[in-house]
């Protein structure tokens, strides 16, 4: 399945949260993600569960299964999940 994203979204988040989508990619490339959850707030959208630099973060996408593509919307940390997450390593 390919990884797809929006160029200005990865230009945003290297500026201001100092991370991109080429991180995230590789990161789920390798395996390196704690979880893939449900976005409660979204019906099609699903979270993977990331550990950067020992902090929880999310990275919301959507699946399009005709083109067989996931595209990241965006990566920001959460104290939610990284309570949850804590909590049970």
């Amino acid at each position: 399945m390919k990884i797809k994203w929006d160029e200005d979204k990865n230009e945003w988040l290297q500026e201001n949260r100092l991370i991109s989508f080429e991180e995230i990619k590789g990161m789920l490339l390798r395996g390196e993600y704690l979880d893939i959850v449900e976005n409660p707030a979204r019906d099609n959208q699903m979270y993977f569960v990331l550990l950067i630099q020992g902090y929880t973060w999310l990275a919301p996408f959507v699946i399009d299964e005709s083109d067989e593509l996931i595209f990241l919307k965006t990566a920001f940390p959460s104290r939610k999940y990284h309570k949850r997450y804590q909590e049970e390593s």
